[in-house]
């Protein structure tokens, strides 16, 4: 439950331009109605077509839907924006992805009110001129999602240390509360039974995710524990290629593709532990799905990829292995479906250290600080 604000109430619009939701709109769509129940006054714009569209309505938040493009038409958008700015009497503009990063700083200058943005990716964002003036003069604060984001701003697109806040993602527990209802049910429409060990992943399959790798170390300890199952929840690119290696290594009754699917709750709960093998270079930083997994009182396992790391305690909640190393990954992989008293114990952990240091309440608290700062400012 997020608390009420001990803050003035501010005027705030949230903008995303992506056209697929994911990890960086649920961030905008749980902020959003963190910081409406705090008594801030909150609209979203993000696309007609994105899922985060409907949700935000579904959550009673007001909406400035426009259809952002990947590129171009960026004046027509600063116009579109900066008179939302002022007929709202907006105080801050919070964006969120390349495009209406740009389109919100310039709009919000010449709108005459502060602009924050988030950086949710390991990549620089800085590729021409228009970026450097945006980064340099139209933007009052940058959010990251963890020290390694920091240090690439300040490094590749040289922006002062003044002006980046490191800002770890949290959850709502109670959302992601553990189900045995909805485990039950779950694991029935995928054909397990409760002696089955299920092994979780929720990612978009695309090379960054480190599917393949995952597969790899599934299929080295697939035949020691006859009893463990893979359940991949998410759709991408990469789909097919998956399914093929999935027959290839043999593993195809162990494994099952779930889809897309938008019943986090009910999908995690049916797992035992959870599996998040990203690899390097593809922008990871700190993804949700790996709070999710610690809010079901799950152990995790990931690689040693962005600030990924930060939400393991070794060995106590969890293993950090390095990425692309499928034989590493399988080790503790064995390790934990060996020991039903481990996973237990090792669950309980990941719910305490989330609840100590990367829930909803503790990330709003640190966001309307910054607010109150650069408003002041």
């Amino acid at each position: 439950m997020v608390h009420p604000s001990s803050t003035e109430s501010l005027r705030i619009l949230l903008t995303n331009s992506s056209s697929m939701y994911g990890g960086g709109e649920f961030y905008v769509l749980q902020l959003a109605r963190g910081l409406q129940q705090r008594g801030h006054i909150v609209w979203v714009s993000c696309r007609h077509d994105n899922l985060l569209h409907q949700k935000c309505l579904d959550a009673g938040l007001q909406t400035f839907p426009l259809d952002f493009p990947a590129q171009g038409q960026v004046a027509e958008y600063i116009r579109l924006v900066r008179r939302f700015l002022r007929s709202k009497s907006i105080q801050i503009v919070h964006s969120n992805v390349n495009y209406d990063r740009t389109v919100s700083a310039f709009a919000a200058r010449l709108a005459g009110c502060a602009h924050v943005t988030n950086v949710h990716s390991f990549h620089s964002i800085q590729h021409n001129v228009t970026h450097w003036v945006r980064n340099h003069w139209a933007t009052d604060r940058f959010l990251v999602d963890g020290v390694s984001v920091q240090e690439l701003l300040e490094k590749e697109d040289r922006i002062p240390a003044s002006k980046i806040s490191v800002v770890y993602l949290g959850v709502e527990p109670e959302i992601m509360k553990r189900s045995t209802v909805l485990r039950d049910t779950v694991r029935r429409s995928f054909g397990f039974n409760e002696s089955d060990v299920v092994i979780g992943n929720v990612a978009r399959f695309v090379p960054m995710k480190g599917h393949t790798v995952l597969l790899k170390a599934f299929s080295e300890i697939a035949s020691q524990f006859t009893q463990a199952r893979l359940v991949l929840v998410g759709d991408g690119e990469l789909m097919g290629n998956l399914q093929d290696e999935v027959y290839n290594l043999g593993i195809s009754q162990h494994t099952v593709f779930a889809g897309f699917r938008d019943d986090l709750q009910a999908v995690y709960s049916a797992f035992d532990l959870y599996a998040h093998p990203s690899i390097e270079g593809g922008g990871e930083t700190f993804p949700f799905a790996v709070l999710q997994a610690l809010a079901q009182e799950l152990p995790v396992i990931v690689t040693n990829v962005g600030d990924v790391p930060v939400m393991v305690r070794e060995s106590v909640n969890g293993y950090v292995v390095p990425d692309n190393n499928p034989h590493a990954l399988a080790e503790k992989l064995a390790l934990v479906l060996a020991d039903e008293k481990r996973r237990r114990a090792m669950g309980e952990e990941s719910l305490a250290y989330l609840l100590q240091r990367f829930t909803l309440d503790t990330m709003i608290d640190s966001i309307e600080r910054i607010y109150e700062s650069v408003v002041r400012k």
